[in-house]
């Protein structure tokens, strides 16, 4: 009987004891449901509030008046230069209480998306929403794009998908680029046509952007249809993924000349004298000093380049620059004015990637120096805002860049973007030859 009673005990004991630990871990789990679900409920109204107070925060920094001083660039505005023209109060009110509207309806990428399309209402090319690098956004297309005078191409692309390299894109999904192009244009902020073709090739890539235009097939993959130069057209489906992954470049990939303007990448200037044509080049990318070669330096090297073997002509290629501080080129425009006449004429090549300081820099040294400008139109009007800003969102972290100042460098009306002397586009055809027209236009000018 004791045996028994101390067994039955001990069941008892062992049972009471499952039931409670039980009890305490159904309890347990209970709370832990109940507090999951009151996390998911607030999640929402936490990340509500959060985007409501980056609108906030956004307007507020937008239009904030009065004026700041800067060491650097003196007197601008605190917030959006000439706002009220830009961005029209009832128009910028109702896009705002509209993006707070669509906070509990849409993705973290659709507000982004929708700010951008705010930002670039105004039509100035420096306005724009920097692309974030997450929130749906950091999966990229493994491919570089490039819009040609005759038509969108891949000029890079990770070694998977390396059968694209010099092709023309015929359809991005169910769409030809130029069916494309106005679907994007509110998204992009730009003042041309040149700029908003520049800009698209970096649009198009990220995951959000596909997804939103419906780009993208059921299992993530964009079908691109694609042909190659004398070719059948082929569809190749490509995956967004790491944007950190290597990217050939074409003429590494398809063993094609590299062209001169393309041979030193990674360095903001450098120079080379064309002895066959007595040719002066200096490549102009970035208007900044290098530290381990400041930009006064550099001049003094090119002028005494310049003094050893006098040149028929010098060229000055911007066509890869997009600005910085304009002031920087100061030493080799006044350099190479004090020797116009024994160095011959000047060409200065533009493209749609003459931005910003380099196309200020080009309309002083056309004036200064009388130079030719030869190449392509430039992505940015002669008359335009500048002096950047950043504005970073609290929460989001979202940065937007705006304007602070207004530049009116053409010498009469309001042009749309400033136009070479001497048209000399680069096409698909001359990329994969390893032509530059534009040099070569330059140099048969200057004979």
């Amino acid at each position: 009987m004791k045996t028994f009673a101390r067994g039955v005990r001990l069941v008892f004991v062992m049972e009471y004891s499952v039931r409670s630990a039980l009890r305490r871990i159904l309890l347990l789990a209970s709370g832990l449901s109940i507090a999951a679900l009151a996390q998911d409920q607030t999640a929402p109204a936490e990340r509500e509030a959060h985007w409501r107070q980056d609108l906030q925060f956004f307007a507020a920094g937008l239009g904030a008046s009065g004026h700041s001083v800067d060491f650097h660039s003196g007197i601008s505005t605190r917030g959006q230069i000439d706002f009220a023209k830009l961005y029209p109060k009832g128009r910028f009110d109702a896009a705002i209480e509209a993006l707070e509207a669509d906070i509990p309806r849409v993705s973290d990428a659709e507000m982004v998306l929708g700010l951008m399309r705010l930002v670039a209402s105004a039509n100035v090319a420096h306005n724009s929403v920097v692309m974030p690098l997450s929130m749906g956004f950091f999966a990229r297309l493994p491919l570089t794009f490039h819009w040609f005078p005759d038509g969108l191409a891949v000029i890079g692309a990770s070694p998977e998908y390396s059968a694209a390299l010099g092709t023309r894109v015929l359809r991005i999904g169910s769409m030809t680029p130029e069916q494309l192009l106005p679907a994007i244009a509110p998204y992009i902020a730009h003042e041309n046509e040149v700029w908003l073709r520049e800009q698209a090739v970096g649009f198009l890539r990220p995951q959000a952007v596909l997804q939103h235009f419906g780009l993208l097939d059921q299992d993530g993959r964009v079908a691109l249809s694609l042909e190659k130069p004398g070719e059948p057209p082929f569809t190749l489906s490509v995956t967004p993924g790491d944007p950190r992954v290597t990217r050939i470049p074409m003429a590494e990939g398809l063993h094609t000349p590299v062209p001169l303007f393309r041979s030193q990448p990674g360095k903001d200037y450098w120079h080379w004298y064309l002895a066959d044509s007595q040719t002066l080049f200096i490549q102009y990318n970035a208007c900044r000093n290098d530290p381990k070669l400041p930009f006064s330096e550099f001049a003094r090297q090119v002028l005494s380049e310049a003094g050893a073997h006098p040149p028929k002509r010098v060229v000055i290629d911007l066509r890869q620059n997009g600005g910085g501080d304009s002031r920087v080129i100061g030493p080799l425009k006044s350099g190479l004015a004090s020797r116009l006449k024994a160095i011959g004429p000047v060409y200065v090549l533009i493209g749609p990637s003459t931005f910003s300081s380099a196309l200020m820099n080009a309309i002083e040294l056309r004036r200064a120096l009388h130079a030719t400008l030869v190449g392509e139109a430039a992505g940015e009007k002669p008359n335009s805002y500048g002096e950047v800003k950043l504005l970073t969102l609290p929460n989001s972290k979202v940065v937007v860049r705006y304007t602070t100042k207004y530049f009116a460098l053409a010498k009469s009306g309001d042009p749309a973007a400033l136009e070479p002397d001497l048209a000399a586009p680069r096409t698909l055809a001359d990329a994969l030859a390893g032509r530059d027209p534009a040099l070569e236009a330059a140099i048969a000018a200057g004979k």
